[in-house]
């Protein structure tokens, strides 16, 4: 007699930007404008930044999150 296997369970995909591809569209939900574009831009910055091992300025981070 054979087991039954489960099912894997699928993670659902993230709705990515069209305009800064590889980010989530809620990371630059509330922002119109201007903002909106500084605001992807600053993400992959981060993102690079921290993919290369390198230190990333407070300045940047503040802008993200503070």
């Amino acid at each position: 007699m054979r087991k039954k296997r489960k099912k894997k369970k699928m993670n659902r995909k993230v709705v990515k930007d069209k305009k800064f591809k590889g980010i989530p569209r809620a990371y630059l939900s509330g922002t119109k404008g201007a903002k909106r574009s500084q605001r992807g831009r600053d993400i992959m910055r981060m993102r690079r930044l921290y993919k290369q091992g390198k230190k990333i300025p407070k300045t940047l981070y503040n802008r993200l999150f503070g």
